[in-house]
């Protein structure tokens, strides 16, 4: 008999004897088992967001269901069947094995929660320690309900590029050397930086991040290097750290660098050759170990020839490169980025929305996105406002994006020639190492992909495998 069927069971009787309708749904939030009633009544789709907000408390008593800050978004907004209802998140041990339901769907019901909350409560603990009994001991807990794969707010996909592009910053967590990131504006240059720090050996320390186009130039040179009290007028006292002290045994992230003023840049340059800093008006230096992450949307080359930024400077900096692909080159990492970008609007647009259809993703397919990430999030935002049901639709989506005839023969064209590129890349390589197992363990090595993203990638792209 297997787990699952004992805690059904279990929970039967446990709502048999206390006369009240039971749920258990697994950590992820998705109902496993409950009692006829409440599947009749409430079905299989449960507000998810209730769960995720509040699981970190001991339990949770619904009085006014579908009327409540916790209930907007949910698809029984205001008609909620249930009349009241218990929520208990089980914890053991550090561990998180779902949430337990008591539920009403009468007015009777409703006052007899509201009355023995504290029995009914004392009983939901009682059968939850059953639950997670039965669940150790029939079967590993891991192999019924794996954990969600985890989502990162930083670099997100899975396509190639970005696949190449984690791989290179786990080879580098152990370097201090500086870093230059390129890519258009919105690709999410500062994320990646903050990826990288978090990965390194630095992230013990601050990650300081200045964006170079945004302080005055008066104030550039106070604010990188600090100053001592009394260096100049409206000076604080006891003076003030500057990004680099602020940034030791940490990373110093210079974003937007083609826009640092022309005379700071051998100033600039001196500390990273030598890793001390002197505060404006001060008489000695001070050694810094700092991690030097630097990002910028325009071409260097070009700002070197007109001799606004300094070759040496540039050397210096770009020790290990990184590019940041636009959108338009890595749709098919739209899928990822969506879920990202519902679950963080969540909260701000008040809708729980956690699905779209089909219609929806092609759209945003076959639009061009010169807006990159940024511009993606603001479209899911305005379209998660004027959403009405529980999935993104397409008319929900901005004017700009509802006729795109017009756009989707160049862009086909486009994901045409993307498309047997990377076909041609994993080819060679296959080529390379051969078709077995090993060979594409070894294929997969190379182009930083996991052997599973290879295989489903052979089959995207219609690669054929030789017969032997």
């Amino acid at each position: 008999m297997s787990s699952i069927t004992v805690v059904s069971k279990t929970i039967q009787t446990f709502a048999d004897l206390l006369q009240i309708e039971i749920a258990y749904f697994d950590p992820n939030g998705v109902l496993t088992v409950s009692t006829e009633e409440y599947k009749l009544k409430k079905g299989n789709r449960v507000h998810l967001p209730f769960f995720q907000k509040q699981f970190e408390y001991p339990d949770n008593f619904v009085k006014k269901p579908g009327h409540m800050s916790i209930c907007l978004g949910c698809h029984f907004q205001k008609k909620c069947p249930s009349t009241a209802e218990i929520v208990l998140s089980i914890v053991r041990h550090g561990k998180h094995y779902g949430y337990l339901s008591f539920v009403s769907f009468s007015q009777d019901g409703q006052e007899k929660l509201i009355d023995r909350q504290k029995e009914y409560s004392y009983w939901m603990s009682q059968l939850s320690d059953i639950i997670v009994g039965i669940l150790q001991v029939i079967d590993n807990f891991e192999s019924i309900f794996p954990p969600k794969k985890e989502k990162t707010e930083y670099i997100l996909g899975s396509s190639y590029k970005l696949e190449k592009l984690k791989e290179n910053i786990k080879n580098i967590k152990n370097s201090s050397s500086s870093i230059f990131i390129t890519g258009e504006t919105g690709t999410g240059k500062s994320l990646l930086a903050k990826l990288i720090h978090e990965q390194s050996m630095f992230r013990k320390g601050d990650f300081v991040e200045i964006n170079c186009s945004s302080i005055p130039e008066t104030l550039f040179e106070s604010e990188l290097f600090g100053y001592e009290e009394g260096a100049f007028t409206g000076a604080r006292k006891k003076g003030k750290p500057g990004f680099f002290e602020l940034a030791d045994r940490g990373t110093l992230f210079l974003d937007e660098m083609g826009d640092l003023p022309i005379h700071l840049q051998p100033k600039l340059l001196k500390v990273l050759q030598d890793g001390m800093v002197r505060r404006i008006g001060g008489t000695h230096s001070k050694k810094v170990n700092v991690r030097i992450i630097a990002a910028t949307n325009q071409p260097l080359d070009k700002l070197i020839d007109s001799k606004q930024f300094r070759s040496d400077l540039y050397y210096r900096l770009n020790v290990i490169p990184f590019h940041l692909p636009p959108l338009r080159e890595r749709k098919e990492d739209l899928e990822d980025l969506l879920e990202i970008l519902m679950d963080k609007l969540q909260m701000r647009t008040g809708k729980f929305i956690q699905t779209y259809n089909k219609d929806f993703l092609k759209r945003l397919k076959q639009y061009h996105w010169p807006g990159n990430i940024r511009e993606l999030e603001n479209v899911i935002e305005y379209s998660m406002n004027m959403e009405r049901s529980m999935e993104l639709t397409a008319s929900s989506l901005p004017d700009f994006l509802c006729d795109l005839n017009a756009n989707i023969q160049p862009i086909q064209r486009e994901q045409a020639v993307l498309k047997e590129s990377e076909k041609d890349v994993i080819k060679q390589k296959l080529a390379q190492y051969g078709y077995d197992y090993v060979g594409k363990m070894q294929a997969a090595k190379d182009l930083g992909l996991s052997v599973r993203t290879l295989y489903r990638k052979i089959e995207k792209l219609g690669i054929a495998i030789p017969v032997k």
